[in-house]
């Protein structure tokens, strides 16, 4: 029984799990460090993105290989960062080890709100609107007030929940740090930013020895941790499918073309709002071959708000007169507007004429015939016309052949003289093809964007071959 429990002992050390945090109680801002350390030979840890609700800003792993009692195992230690802003509890985790299951304990963590800092140091946060519609943006603007000199400064990027932040500026004099940042709500209510931390780096002169004799000192680099106030901010809710800001809307096509010439429709939205929420604008028109590229959008800040430019181009193909429909956009800015582009009417030089099929016109005879006369008569045109029809087939096909050949070699003549405009055109009664479609968008940004992608014309020609 002694040598079972000898042997089982090295068995029951390798296996384990266990995890710990940087602090159980923390303040509001600070960073709280979730370490999940597992030994055994075959590990696998669990996929965390969000704990209690606090979305994962971070992770980190490291190895460490261990021998007890004569047996080697490896120890892992997985870190995950999240930034609270209350009290929360972080629930028990299944880590499975050697093809067993092992569950961390939960641990049960304090949030306090920090007082903001006074004194020789200061953080004060502003935001540019307090009242705000979903997808509006702000600016909240981040002032560091400091008595120099200051060595570092580490100031904690803000951790909104329900926002989106972009840190758009960045300044610093001998006395004072300021930041701006765009932040735009994702989604309805109320929230309360900060407060915000910040870290002070200064140097700091001590006597190692603690002897005044000596008279000696050293400089040593030491933080001073300050935080900000508080700002309450209410989002209010928009219409279903709407769009906050301030847009126009147009879009520019000929109205002129010839059978088979691409026209390009260039559609711009214009204005100040919430960009990242435009929907993706689509022309569906029938009898036509439509060709769409990717959304271009350029903006920046203006008056603390986001404004720009959306633009999105569709080349369209069409052998007869054809209507480009209204793109509509519904947007909100205290008061619901449906914008829209206007109709436009394109004419098509050397349409296909669209003809009706007459319906049969059947004779009848007035004068009396003999019935196995008739049927006699009936027979032999049936016959002669199902020859007819029968040697139509066959020529036709023949035909067909010799023509669809002296096509196919006239469309590769022409792909190998084609510039890269007239290579566009050639390659777009093939956009079906996925490959002829990428190597549309490649031409397409090489004639309007100024790119230099590489265009391989004998691959063109393979590809058409084999899908053809």
């Amino acid at each position: 029984m002694k040598k079972l429990i000898l042997f089982l002992l090295p068995l029951l050390l390798l296996a384990n799990v266990s995890v710990k945090v940087n602090k159980k109680e923390l303040t509001k801002g600070e960073e709280l460090i979730i370490t999940i350390t597992a030994t055994g030979k075959d590990i696998k840890f669990p996929q965390i993105n969000n704990i209690d609700g606090y979305n994962v800003i971070g992770t980190s792993l490291v190895s460490n290989i261990e021998v007890i009692n004569g047996a080697m195992s490896e120890s892992l230690s997985k870190s995950y960062i999240i930034v609270p802003d209350k009290n929360l509890t972080i629930p028990s985790f299944s880590v499975i080890i050697d093809g067993k299951v092992y569950k961390t304990k939960p641990i049960h963590i304090i949030v306090k709100t920090p007082k903001q800092t006074k004194g020789d140091y200061t953080l004060d946060i502003n935001l540019s609107k307090k009242n705000l519609y979903l997808g509006q943006s702000a600016i909240l603007d981040v002032k560091l007030h400091y008595k120099p000199p200051v060595e570092s400064i580490q100031l904690q990027k803000p951790q909104i929940k329900g926002f989106l932040v972009q840190e758009i500026l960045k300044t610093a004099t001998d006395t004072e740090a300021e930041y701006k940042f765009l932040i735009t709500p994702l989604k309805s209510g109320e929230f309360t930013i900060g407060p915000l931390m910040a870290n002070i780096g200064i140097l700091v002169k001590e006597n190692p020895f603690n002897d005044p004799f000596f008279n000696l000192s050293v400089s040593s680099l030491k933080y001073k941790t300050i935080y900000s106030n508080q700002i309450k901010v209410k989002v209010n809710p928009i219409p279903n499918d709407s769009v906050y800001g301030d847009f126009k809307i147009s879009l520019k096509a000929k109205n002129i073309v010839n059978a088979g010439e691409p026209n390009t429709a260039i559609l711009k939205v214009e204005g100040c709002g919430d960009f990242n929420d435009l929907p993706d604008f689509k022309l569906d028109i029938p009898n036509t071959t439509i060709y769409a590229s990717k959304a271009d959008t350029n903006i920046s800040i203006v008056d603390n708000e986001l404004c720009g430019t959306y633009t999105k181009k569709f080349t369209i193909i069409a052998d007869n007169d054809y209507t480009i429909p209204p793109l509509k956009l519904k947007e909100y800015n205290g008061t619901l507007n449906v914008i829209s582009t206007n109709p436009i009417k394109v004419k098509v030089i050397g349409a296909k004429p669209i003809t009706t099929p007459k319906p049969p016109v059947t004779k009848t005879s007035t004068k009396p015939t003999k019935q196995h006369t008739e049927n006699n008569k009936n027979y032999y045109e049936y016959a002669i016309y199902l020859i007819l029809i029968v040697l139509g087939i066959g020529l036709g096909y023949f035909i067909s052949k010799i023509t669809s050949k002296e096509k196919k070699d006239d469309i590769f003549s022409k792909i190998k003289k084609a510039d890269q405009k007239e290579l566009f055109n050639l390659l777009i009664p093939y956009s079906d093809i996925p490959e002829i479609k990428e190597i549309l968008q490649k031409l397409e940004e090489n004639i309007y964007k100024g790119t230099n992608h590489k265009i391989n014309k004998k691959e063109i020609i393979k590809i058409i071959k084999t899908k053809n």
